[in-house]
């Protein structure tokens, strides 16, 4: 086998028991670990059928698809069975276009030897090969339709600003986020602010985030008021706060400001809002739900975020 040439590796998760809104956050936290190795790429699993009016791509729950190069694959198959040993119940199957595995990284390390490996490794080249191929017309096929398609991608390239907290609402926020970028296109989306330079004035930093937004969603759960800092006070309380400076940048912009009720929350009440944020009380909220009715709150969300990409609110 070509050890240069990168395998694709689906990786199936379940739990006995569990919902499917269990096994989603379980597949996310597993992928953040995939992506700390040295894998090619790692990613959610897109496929399925979307809900009827959805132009974007549905996301396979407890599914992730990566490319890893053969010898890196005894690691990954380690790394996932010691993840599944930390959880009651969790269950992992690899496949590949050509196979199943159920086992050690030893055996893999066999099967991954083995003529059939090597004939199912040249299979997938030339597949890939065929795939590159074909989107190389395409971009240039796209390249010709001139000016009137380029204005068209434009339309459709707004920029989304997700302001979120992470020990609120960081599950519902990541499937959020994908149905959004499925939608509307990964360049469009603006969730996370993790890397503000050293010594960078980060309000400034914060306020020109959020400047080039043209729609701000914030997404609101039941602990989004009641979080405290290390001292115990209320983190939206204090000015220096993430969330409340981005808040703060988007309301004082003409722009749409929605907030996202997750986790069957309601809205603040306006005195429990610092001064600067009381004005987020009177724009009207969406719900967005828990499964079976996840994706149908997004297509209202969707709907919502494309009646106005470019106006004023």
């Amino acid at each position: 086998m070509d050890s240069s040439d990168p395998i694709q590796l689906n990786i199936e998760v379940s739990a006995s028991d569990a919902t499917e809104d269990e096994i989603d956050r379980m597949t996310r936290q597993l992928l953040l670990e995939l992506r700390g190795t040295d894998v090619e790429s790692a990613e959610l699993a897109k496929g399925g059928l979307a809900p009827k009016g959805s132009k974007g791509d549905a996301v396979t729950i407890g599914s992730i698809v990566l490319d890893a190069l053969p010898g890196v694959l005894p690691a990954v198959i380690a790394l996932v069975q010691a993840w599944s040993t930390r959880g009651q119940g969790r269950t992992v199957k690899f496949k590949s276009k050509e196979f199943e595995f159920e086992g050690s990284p030893e055996e893999l390390r066999k099967l991954l030897a083995s003529p059939e490996a090597e004939h199912f490794t040249k299979k997938e080249k030339r597949l890939t090969q065929k795939k590159e191929a074909a989107e190389r017309k395409t971009r240039k096929d796209t390249d010709k339709l001139g000016p009137v398609q380029a204005k068209s991608k434009t339309t459709r390239s707004s920029r989304i600003f997700i302001s979120y907290r992470r020990a609120d609402s960081a599950d519902i926020t990541g499937r959020i986020y994908d149905r959004l970028i499925g939608h509307f296109g990964e360049s469009a989306i603006f969730k996370d602010v993790d890397s503000i330079p050293a010594g960078i004035d980060f309000k400034k930093y914060l306020d020109k985030a959020v400047s080039r937004c043209q729609v701000f969603l914030v997404v609101i759960g039941n602990q989004w008021l009641e979080i405290t800092d290390s001292r115990g006070r209320k983190r939206l309380q204090d000015p220096s706060d993430f969330v409340r400076i981005e808040v703060e940048s988007a309301l004082e912009r003409n722009i749409p400001v929605i907030p996202l009720l997750v986790g069957g929350a309601s809205m603040p009440s306006e005195r429990k809002l610092p001064p600067s944020l009381q004005k987020l009380v009177y724009r009207n909220g969406i719900p967005i739900r828990s499964d079976p009715d996840f994706h149908r709150d997004m297509d209202r969300l969707i709907e919502a975020i494309s009646s106005y990409p470019n106006k004023k609110s």
